[in-house]
């Protein structure tokens, strides 16, 4: 794990935004509406990764924490989401 989640952190609700994305364009909105969702709730996102993924959300703007094990995931804060989005060929998880 780096970046470090504090051990002290509990969350308070979960607020889920999903979407059936296809298009490069359905995953960019996805990201920015979650962005915007996180705007007004706060809190952490937490996004699950390709392994390919991991290096280049390693150093972006609003990352909290990522973990590999079990599977590659990323937290961090609506400024994360967005700097992911501007990312080439950015897509989230299904």
């Amino acid at each position: 794990m780096t970046g470090g989640l504090s051990s002290a952190f509990t969350p308070t609700r979960a607020v889920d935004v999903i979407a059936f994305c296809d298009r490069p364009v359905d995953h960019t909105v996805t990201a920015l509406l979650t962005a915007a969702v996180m705007n007004v709730t706060g809190g952490v996102a937490h996004a699950e990764l390709r392994d390919d993924h991991v290096p280049i959300v390693a150093g972006l703007a609003g990352i909290v924490a990522t973990m590999t094990d079990p599977r590659p995931v990323a937290y961090g804060f609506a400024e994360f989401l967005r700097a992911w989005a501007r990312q080439p060929g950015f897509r989230l998880l299904k």
